[in-house]
C-alpha cells in the first residue's frame, strides 16, 4: 500500500534524478549482486529504487520483492515485475514473516539508515537459516577519500541537506563504513561474511578500474555477501 509522503520521503523524491545504475556506472556492483544471488531464489531488495536490478534478477528466474520509500520508484519497479511495498525501514519492521527469503539485498541503503543494527536484525529475521545477505555501501576509507582528507578536502562526508559538498548535492548519507567496521557489524548481528570485494579505485574525480585481487579496503565501494548463522 502506498502512503502519503513525509519530510524524509520528500527529500528522496527530490534526489531521484540519479540514474547511474541504468547508465552502467555501477556495473561491478550489479555483477556482484547477480552472481551472489544466483537463480531460482526468493529475493527481497530493500531500497529497490526503480527496480532496474530487480528486473535483472527476475530474468534469472528469481521472484523479487522490492521495498522503497518513494512512491514513483515503486510504480516503475512494479511495472518491471517486482512485488512492491511502500515501507520506511527507519520506522517500520520489514513486513514479512520469519525465515522467509533466500536472499535479502541492501544495495546502497545502509548508509542512509540511523539504526543500522535494527535493519540488519530485521534482515536476519526474515532470512532463512543459511540465507544470504548482500550489502553494498560506499567505502569511507577509499584511496581517493584518503588523499582528499590529507589535503583538507571533505571526502564527500555530507553535513547539510541543503548545502553542496564538493559541488555535489546531498544524497542522504548518514553512516560511513570501512571494510573492517562492516565486517564487525555483520558478525555482531549474526552473519558470517562469505565474499567481500571492492569495485574501482576512485581518485577524487578520476576513476580507474582494478583487478579483483586488489584489497577492497581502498576501493570506492564495499561489496559484501554474508550468510545467516544459526
Amino acid at each position: 500500500m502506498l502512503r502519503k509522503t513525509d519530510s524524509k520521503t520528500d527529500f528522496y523524491i527530490k534526489s531521484q534524478k540519479d540514474k547511474r545504475e541504468s547508465l552502467g556506472y555501477y556495473k561491478e556492483k550489479i555483477k556482484f549482486i547477480l552472481e551472489e544471488t544466483g537463480e531460482g531464489k526468493l529475493v527481497l531488495d530493500v531500497g529497490c529504487n526503480d527496480g532496474f536490478i530487480g528486473e535483472m534478477l527476475i530474468k534469472k528466474q528469481n521472484k523479487v520483492f522490492g521495498l522503497d520509500i518513494v512512491k514513483n520508484n515503486l510504480e516503475i519497479a512494479e511495472s518491471r515485475g517486482l512485488i512492491v511495498k511502500n515501507v520506511n525501514v527507519e520506522k517500520e519492521k520489514l513486513p514479512f514473516k520469519n525465515n522467509y527469503f533466500d536472499v535479502v539485498i541492501l544495495g546502497d541503503i545502509i548508509e542512509h539508515v540511523f539504526d543500522t543494527d535494527r535493519l540488519l536484525r530485521e534482515a536476519r529475521r526474515i532470512l532463512k537459516t543459511g540465507g544470504k545477505l548482500i550489502v553494498t555501501t560506499p567505502n569511507i576509507a577509499s584511496l581517493g577519500r584518503r588523499i582528499m582528507l590529507l589535503f583538507g578536502i571533505s571526502p564527500f562526508i555530507e553535513y547539510s541537506v541543503g548545502m553542496l559538498t564538493n559541488n555535489t548535492p546531498s544524497v542522504g548519507h548518514i553512516r560511513y563504513y570501512t571494510v573492517d567496521t562492516l565486517r564487525k557489524q555483520l558478525d555482531y548481528n549474526g552473519f558470517k561474511v562469505t565474499a567481500l570485494k571492492g569495485n574501482v579505485l576512485n581518485l577524487y574525480y578520476l576513476t580507474t578500474h582494478l583487478f579483483d585481487s586488489l584489497k577492497p579496503s581502498i576501493c570506492m565501494m564495499i561489496m559484501c555477501a554474508a550468510i545467516k548463522r544459526e
